[in-house]
């Protein structure tokens, strides 16, 4: 009996000693978690984030949002720019804009106040001439207007449906192109003479497709059996028409009829031994049959005779075609 007693005894001893070993260990196991969530926050567990200081919001959520967000809608294209045209082209009103997330850009015309003329590649007016042209996944959101017209001319407005909404403005200015011919209205030339026309386009903003000559009422591109030559330098905007020996039958007018400018003529006289300040005065000399008086008669036959012109009639011939006496 007592040597059961002994037993039990120890044993008891034993498993006392382990569990204070086992409890110790435990508490420092704690203690070291406690320490460590202290010095690192981020290694709290994930049932209860760490907060900032003042705020309930955790960590977590913070850094996402700075992750996600928008940047603000950026313009490539100059605001306040313009846009030249000239009437009956084809004119494209830029816009480039980025990072417009989930925004559509529409272009409103701010001359009627607020027309709108598109939202994305829809047109909403009734005018069809008003198109937007995007290439998928591309920053370009340009206007065309076709078949240009005076009435087009004004303020248009690029417009992005961000919060708030984001805006450029550009002005299209409309011009007319014509045709000028260089030199006088009316050209004299020597009978066997060049013939040299050249018309040039001004306030065009584009070349002409072609460019027609017309002598008289005759189209003369292709007159080369009729010693016509026609030049057109369709970059520079200009047009030559040349005739190395002019005759007689090159003599009248000519008009110059671009394809998108108006026309231009001037009158051409191939003179056959005339003097062209005579045909250029030609009547100069009989300038005193329209005198309305006798002072104003004398004035005109005076500067009739100077200019040799007129012979000076006697005053006794003055004097009675007017009734006066000498």
């Amino acid at each position: 009996m007592g040597r059961w007693t002994g037993t039990a005894t120890h044993l008891l001893v034993v498993f006392a000693i382990y569990y204070v070993s086992v409890m110790d260990a435990t508490s420092q196991e704690a203690s070291s978690t406690n320490s460590s969530s202290k010095d690192n926050p981020d290694r709290r567990p994930r049932s209860q984030p760490a907060t900032l200081v003042g705020t309930e919001v955790p960590v977590e959520w913070n850094e996402l949002s700075a992750t996600f967000s928008p940047q603000p809608v950026h313009f490539a294209t100059q605001n306040s720019s313009s846009v030249t045209a000239q009437t009956g082209s084809t004119t494209l009103i830029p816009c480039v804009v980025s990072n417009i997330g989930d925004g559509t850009v529409s272009w409103i015309r701010r001359k009627d106040y607020y027309h709108l003329l598109t939202v994305g590649l829809t047109t909403y007016t009734g005018d069809e001439r008003y198109q937007t042209i995007h290439a998928q996944h591309s920053e370009d959101w340009t206007l065309q207007i076709k078949f240009v017209q005076h009435r087009d001319a004004g303020l248009y407005e690029c417009q992005v449906s961000s919060h708030p909404p984001s805006s450029i403005f550009i002005e299209l200015k409309v011009v007319e192109a014509r045709a000028e011919i260089s030199g006088p209205a009316e050209k004299y030339l020597k009978l066997g003479s060049t013939l040299s026309l050249q018309c040039t386009l001004v306030s065009s903003t584009e070349p002409p497709v072609y460019v027609f000559w017309y002598h008289n009422n005759r189209m003369i591109n292709y007159d080369g059996d009729r010693g016509v030559n026609v030049t057109t330098d369709r970059p520079a905007k200009t047009s030559t028409l040349l005739i190395n020996s002019a005759s007689p039958e090159h003599s009248g007018n000519y008009s110059c009829v671009p394809s998108n400018a108006q026309p231009a003529s001037t009158y051409v006289h191939i003179l056959n031994g005339e003097n062209p300040a005579a045909m250029q005065h030609g009547g100069r000399g009989l300038s005193w049959l329209h005198c309305p008086s006798a002072w104003l008669l004398l004035a005109c036959v005076v500067v009739s005779a100077l200019s040799g012109r007129l012979t000076t009639p006697p005053p006794e011939k003055i004097a009675s075609v007017y009734g006066y006496m000498a």
